[in-house]
């Protein structure tokens, strides 16, 4: 028991450490909604400030260490204005790459100032041991002590400043509404500053008590962030207490592990497992409806120019041919590690899922290709190396299910860990510092020796990587390709169409690891001796980094990118400056903070831009040729498209509900409702603001919990998914219309109507296939008036135009039903009058019902078959339009005075914004 408690006292030390940094990163987040992943590499910067102070410079200890804090301080103020204040406007994505982006500069600049090796730094406080029991039993030394109090006391302090002072509640409001707070005189900039400063002197404090225990070296105090995030995720990023408890179970598990468990690894991964275990069970399937849409790196078109690319092939292939052993490596190095950054392509440029464990994903690729090698031959091994992956990627891929943006990066960089420390650096496995020796390549009795014959693997290399750039690219105009696109742009807009959301995410992940298995064998069969060693956390998040850099939505973004990794092509070039390997690093995260700012598409999608009207006239040239190649079809001209009528033979469901109930903690907000929509039925659902029609939809479409039943027919879609809803004929528009920006306006119709085969997520890869619009999706666009648009992105029509989009994408699938949530809001008479025509044609012509929620009393009165009158959730009344507006009770409920005398025309004028 003794000995339990021992080791659970070191873990409370240990832990005390992650809580310092994870209440930093709490502060940080509280005050600006940013997450921090810089906060580990604030720490090393505090703990090298301190030590070029005091044991180099030899200032005071005390001096040194506000000195170290403040200059953290002051790196952190300088990070949020320098490079994230300019970037609101960026995703979140953006900005969690552009944390990562100050992590590679700030870890290259200590390798470069500091050196490679680990430094001893003098700890701060003396080192005493103390005896918590008798007979000299239950040790710990009082720097522990001292830290563990450290850690209570600021725990203390900021709980009750943020609960109980004027400081707190401002950083609270600003966090909920920035703008509700700045219009109250609360600066959102100050905040956030005063709040990323102090956050990164915690982190700095962190890393000064931690360093002489772990030894002064640049990964290990910058990787302390995983297990301080975990923690911080764990309290929600808001609550202090919560994070600290968290952090010291973290610190206290790890030890005891220690004392428990031989195995290597399980020490660093067990407790990551756990955090991430719960975060899954506490996560959301889909976002909420408050849920933020931000603009993500724009997608490339995935269309191959044949000849171009037979050129480039033809160039890199004389090179390496024409190449000594260096420079063949060189390129062999580069190409490989250009296979896993396309990996990044699939799962965070297309899939849009931030995945911080690819190149450890790689690595164990590459362990497990080793082992398989000596039983079979190569290319048989490569083969299930590849399948073993994809299935490993696919359970890795399981949190994203549950978790998204920031969280899953920290889960992933979290598994990535595990994977590292269990396998990649698990002397058990990899054969110790000598690795494992593989047996030579061969291509049915052809040798690809990389020692002996070092320019067939090359050759061999670079092909492969051609295939499975092609692969990439033909993925992005298929079917399934726009799936992931829709997913990526507004997961509940696919959902509403009956895209499996999660389906989507688990291939992204899927393909996503496959990929990075055949880069990471590549790459590691270069060598006739495999080792594991440079399969790091820092790597995974550098192979992020470069990529977003070059283009993470684009295919030619990843060999773009790759050459901003040390070791290959760029290294080989600048051969004769000895530190170019050092240096790169630093050179590729400048040019990622660079790029996020100047150009958040990358590098590769300023030249696209560029070079897109030369490429629409490369492809008028050559369509003749290319169009008799598979994987030259990127949709289908517009002769060729099906333009069958559309028939209605089948007759239209019924939408019934009833008792619907949806509940938001103690507050009711839809209370009992019952209604029913017919075919070709156009059934109005009014009632002032916040009376819950808009939950009501949410709840009939299934985004919502609720209570009650919802039936279309005879199929009971009561607590069905909303993408099970869909697929069974209930379609629905959204307020923010929830378009996907990344499609155009005929890939918006398509992805809303196909419904594509099990074996496309295959075939897709190899023949995508030309778009072929449905009957409905055609009737759609012509009674939309959207063929002139059909090749133009959402955001290059107009807001009416896209309000026309939304509604054709959502009879595009046929549903039976169609709900339409304010589809007039934000439109002018004029164009709200065509679109009420437009509505009521799609019910009468095509037999849809319509259930109708719009603040335009004039046009629900003039369109409505039947209108439901809601107030605090409830049904007040329900008949014919003039007969319930002419009900007191609804123009009590709409003016708010006493409805005797009161004219219905006032309750028009009133819910149009005209003063009676």
């Amino acid at each position: 028991m003794v000995n339990f408690l021992e080791f659970a006292l070191l873990g409370l030390a240990t832990g005390a450490i992650y809580a310092l940094i994870a209440l930093g990163a709490v502060l940080v987040y509280r005050g600006s909604g940013l997450l921090n992943l810089a906060q580990g590499a604030f720490a090393m910067v505090g703990a090298y400030s301190y030590y070029s102070l005091h044991s180099q410079a030899g200032v005071p200890a005390i001096v040194s260490l506000i000195l170290a804090i403040a200059l953290c301080a002051v790196g952190g103020w300088l990070m949020y204005l320098l490079i994230l204040r300019p970037m609101h406007q960026s995703s979140s994505l953006s900005r969690v790459v552009a944390t990562l982006g100050v992590v590679v500069v700030l870890q290259s600049a200590a390798y470069l100032i500091y050196g490679q090796y680990p430094k001893q730094m003098e700890s701060l406080i003396p080192k005493h041991t103390v005896f918590l029991m008798s007979e000299n039993r239950l040790a710990i030394g009082t720097d522990s002590l001292v830290i563990i109090g450290i850690a209570l006391a600021l725990t203390a302090i900021l709980t009750y400043v943020y609960r109980y002072t004027r400081v707190g509640r401002v950083t609270s409001a600003v966090a909920e509404n920035g703008l509700v707070a700045s219009s109250l005189g609360h600066s959102p900039d100050t905040v956030a500053v005063l709040n990323w400063s102090l956050g990164s002197a915690v982190a700095g404090l962190a890393g000064i008590l931690v360093a002489p225990a772990i030894s002064l070296e640049p990964a290990g105090l910058v990787m302390l962030v995983i297990p301080a995030l975990s923690a911080a995720l764990v309290g929600g990023f808001k609550s202090f207490p919560i994070t600290l408890v968290a952090a010291l179970g973290l610190g206290v598990a790890q030890s005891e592990i220690t004392n428990y468990v031989s195995t290597p690894g399980w020490q660093s991964a067990a407790p990551f497992i756990v955090v991430t275990l719960i975060l899954v069970v506490r996560g959301k399937g889909l976002p909420l409806r408050s849920y933020v849409l931000d603009r993500l790196p724009r997608v490339g078109t995935g269309r191959i120019l044949t000849i171009p690319v037979l050129i480039a092939y033809g160039i890199v292939l004389a090179l390496i041919l024409n190449s000594g052993p260096d420079w063949t490596l060189a390129f062999t190095y580069t190409i490989a590690l250009g296979i896993i950054c396309l990996s990044v392509v699939v799962i965070t440029g297309y899939g849009g899922q931030l995945s911080l464990g690819q190149f450890a994903l790689a690595g164990l690729a590459a362990l497990i290709g080793a082992k398989l090698s000596l039983h079979m031959p190569f290319l048989l091994m490569l083969v299930l190396t590849v399948l073993i992956t994809a299935v490993i990627g696919a359970i890795l891929g399981l949190p994203a299910l549950r978790t998204r943006g920031a969280t899953l990066a920290i889960v992933t960089l979290g598994l990535g860990s595990a994977i590292v420390h269990l396998f990649l650096l698990n002397s058990d496995y990899t054969g110790g510092p000598g690795g494992i020796t593989v047996p030579v390549p061969h291509l049915f009795n052809w040798s690809i020796d990389p020692f002996f014959n070092d320019r067939r693997y090359a050759s061999f290399v670079l092909t492969v990587a051609v295939l499975v750039m092609i692969g990439v690219a033909n993925l992005r105009r298929g079917a399934i390709g726009r799936q992931l696109l829709a997913t990526r742009s507004n997961e509940r807009g696919a959902a509403a169409l009956a895209i499996n959301v999660a389906g989507s995410k688990l291939y992204a992940f899927t393909l996503g690891s496959a990929i990075a298995a055949v880069g990471g064998v590549l790459l590691a069969f270069s060598q006739s001796t495999i080792t594991f060693a440079s399969f790091t956390e820092f790597e995974s998040i550098y192979l992020v980094a470069v990529t977003v850099t070059a283009g993470v939505a684009y295919v030619a973004g990843a060999p773009f990118g790759a050459l901003l990794i040390a070791g290959g092509v760029v290294s080989q070039l600048l051969n004769g400056w000895s530190s170019v390997n050092l240096y790169l690093p630093l050179i590729g995260g400048l040019a990622v903070l660079i790029t996020l700012l100047a150009a958040p598409d990358g590098q590769v999608g300023l030249f696209a831009k560029a070079l897109t009207p030369l490429a629409d006239r490369y492809a008028a040239f050559t369509h003749i040729v290319s169009a008799k190649l598979p994987w030259t079809h990127s949709g289908a001209p517009e002769e060729e498209i099906d333009r069958q009528p559309v028939h209605e033979d089948q007759p239209r469901s019924v939408l019934t509900v009833q008792d619907l109930t949806v509940r938001f903690g103690g507050v009711l907000a839809v209370n009992g409702v019952s209604l029913e929509v017919r075919p070709g039925e156009i059934h109005g659902l009014i009632g002032p603001n916040g009376s819950g029609k808009t939950t009501c939809i949410d709840a009939i479409t299934g985004f919502v919990h609720s209570e009650g039943q919802v039936a279309l027919g005879d199929r009971n879609l009561t607590g069905k998914s909303p993408r099970r809803r869909a697929a069974s004929g209930l379609s629905r528009s959204f307020q923010s219309l929830e378009l996907f920006g990344d499609l155009t306006v005929e890939e918006n119709l398509a992805v809303a109507a196909e419904s594509p085969r099990l074996w496309q997520y295959i075939t897709d890869l190899f023949r995508p296939g030309k778009i072929r619009l449905s009957a409905h999706a055609l009737a759609a666009m012509h009674q939309f008036e959207l063929e002139d648009s059909r090749h133009l992105l959402p955001e290059e029509v107009s807001f009416g135009q896209r309000k026309a989009i939304a509604i054709a994408r959502a009879v595009a699938g046929r549903p039976d039903v169609l709900l339409l949530d304010e589809p007039a809001a934000g439109l002018g008479d004029g164009e709200a009058n065509e679109l009420a025509d437009l509505i009521v044609r799609v019910s009468r012509e095509w037999g849809i019902g319509v259930l109708l929620v719009e603040h335009k009393m004039d046009l629900v009165l003039a369109i409505s078959d039947r209108l439901t009158v809601l107030q605090e959730g409830a049904i007040l009344t329900t008949g014919e339009p003039n007969a319930v507006l002419s009900d007191p009770r609804v123009i009590t409920a709409y003016l708010g005075t006493d409805a005797e005398g009161a004219d219905p025309s006032q309750l028009v004028d009133h819910s149009n914004g005209k003063k009676s």
